[in-house]
């Protein structure tokens, strides 16, 4: 004979579930977003498509700096970033795409194309191999990177907003500094002591 749950039961039963639907929902798109990789910490793995339409795994940048950060082309996501990198790009002489490395992963990667970011980078001075502009060629893989980075993103319609955190990474793939709009104006310092070139006056 079949018994009935107790009342006990289908409460804990209940509260589980109501704390899976709580966690599932602390971050856009029902994925938690992890906390980011602390400095000193390894450089966390992944493979995305370059704008070369090329597939790129992160460690194989392996010996250069890298500055990885977050952005899109048409989204709204971290207008002010990019053209702030570029900036410190432009100061650090032949360096870029020989000693370091600017890697920018789309937040749109529904709309950004490997082809998309090509012209993009084109339009903008983005160039390769300096500029390393990244997307995905099956759905969730930049999701994956954004909770792996602790990036947290959310999105509005057509707009996505994010947390448009920068990470400095060293030629060993450590994490060598994280750093938000209000800090961003570290790391060209940090980065020319990276790579040993003299400090700006």
């Amino acid at each position: 004979m079949a018994t009935r749950p107790t009342t006990c039961g289908s409460r804990i039963r209940l509260t589980v579930l109501l704390v899976a639907a709580a966690w599932l929902s602390a971050a856009p798109g029902g994925a938690a977003t992890a906390q980011p990789p602390a400095p000193g910490s390894p450089a966390p793995n992944f493979a995305l498509t370059t704008q070369q339409n090329d597939r790129l795994w992160l460690t194989q940048l392996r010996g250069r700096a890298v500055v990885l950060a977050f952005g899109c082309t048409g989204c709204g996501a971290c207008p002010g970033v990019v053209p702030r990198l570029a900036d410190v790009a432009r100061g650090l002489g032949d360096a870029p795409g020989r000693r370091v490395f600017f890697a920018l992963v789309t937040l749109d990667p529904a709309r950004d194309s490997a082809a998309v970011l090509r012209e993009f980078g084109r339009a903008t001075g983005l160039r390769a191999p300096a500029w390393i502009l990244l997307t995905e060629d099956r759905a969730g893989q930049v999701d994956v990177v954004t909770q792996r980075y602790g990036i947290e993103v959310r999105r509005v319609g057509e707009r996505v907003q994010a947390s448009c955190a920068v990470t400095l990474i060293d030629a060993a793939g450590g994490i060598r500094a994280r750093y938000v709009p209000a800090s961003l104006g570290a790391l060209a310092t940090d980065l020319r002591a990276l790579l040993g070139l003299p400090a700006l006056p």
